[in-house]
């Protein structure tokens, strides 16, 4: 094998179909760097098309996967145990999942309070990081591959994750068949609907058409939950930011002397109370 062969082509894109409705009809919202944010016409998907051919290889050997701090605060290790607390009404066969783990935080203080933690992942580093974290039962593959006996878990995280995947529908109905009867989802992604997103236009800082291919909102996020089986969804956002970033290359955009600066801290709170804070935070159940 030459070493030109080891990588992936970086620009050879493909043109794809709506992953939630296999829909093809699409209407160009804009473009960014290159890359076509469109929306389904059938289901109301955001989504890039066409996208990079290896964007599954590009999520093996970059670096997003192990975003993150070498060390965690306190304060953050707090934060993850009262997220915790939230999986504990489902804790009756006493095994978790993360899809996409990371840097391995939220395993490693899962275990150090009695679970039993599984992780899916497939980039390199966060593998490692991982394994340097004593997390064993790392499962080393794509989120829409894979494979686990049927109702093993009581709980599956996926945090950041599913605006990565070529098909969050094919990781969600794996999600869904691993979890026990009564078992619980706890996901988190970017809302497109987001007044983040509405104020910085195409510049915002998640539009990042390499990286981040499919665009859920409230509407479309329940969408694909109901499809594959989940009921009792709950959707809350959070957050307003004014960040605006190119990536190639990448760089911040100055947003300085925007109107709507000296409101962000009152926008950002009242953002919990509303569907327009820039990442959604959703739980589901699986039917008993």
């Amino acid at each position: 094998m030459t070493s030109e062969s080891k990588y992936p082509k970086i620009n050879e894109k493909i043109e794809v179909a709506c992953d939630l409705c296999g829909y093809t009809e699409t209407e160009l919202l804009f473009e960014k760097e290159g890359f076509c944010h469109v929306r389904c016409k059938n289901c109301g998907l955001v989504y890039v098309n066409p996208r990079l051919k290896a964007h599954r290889d590009f999520q093996r050997i970059s670096g997003t996967g192990s975003m993150g701090e070498d060390q965690i605060s306190s304060a953050q290790i707090s934060r993850i145990c009262r997220e915790l607390a939230i999986f504990t009404t489902y804790r009756k066969l006493n095994r978790i999942l993360e899809i996409g783990a990371g840097r391995g935080w939220f395993l490693s203080v899962a275990r150090d309070l009695g679970w039993k933690t599984w992780a899916v992942e497939i980039n390199r580093d966060a593998i490692s990081n991982l394994n340097k974290k004593g997390v064993k039962n790392i499962i080393v593959s794509s989120a829409e591959d894979f494979v686990v006996e049927r109702e093993t878990f009581d709980a599956v995280r996926v945090w950041d994750v599913v605006e990565h995947l070529e098909s969050p529908v094919q990781c969600m109905k794996r999600v869904y068949g691993s979890l026990r009867p009564g078992g619980f989802l706890r996901l988190a992604t970017t809302n497109f609907n987001s007044l983040s997103r509405i104020v910085n236009g195409p510049e915002w800082v998640y539009l990042n058409g390499s990286d981040h291919i499919i665009l859920f909102d409230p509407v479309t996020i329940t969408k694909l939950l109901k499809s594959v089986g989940f009921r009792r969804i709950s959707i809350r956002t959070r957050s307003f930011n004014l960040r605006k970033k190119l990536y190639h290359p990448e760089r911040e955009i100055n947003n300085r002397g925007h109107p709507l600066a000296p409101f962000r801290k009152l926008i950002d709170e009242t953002a919990r109370f509303s569907k327009l804070g820039h990442q959604m935070i959703v739980e589901a159940v699986k039917d008993s």
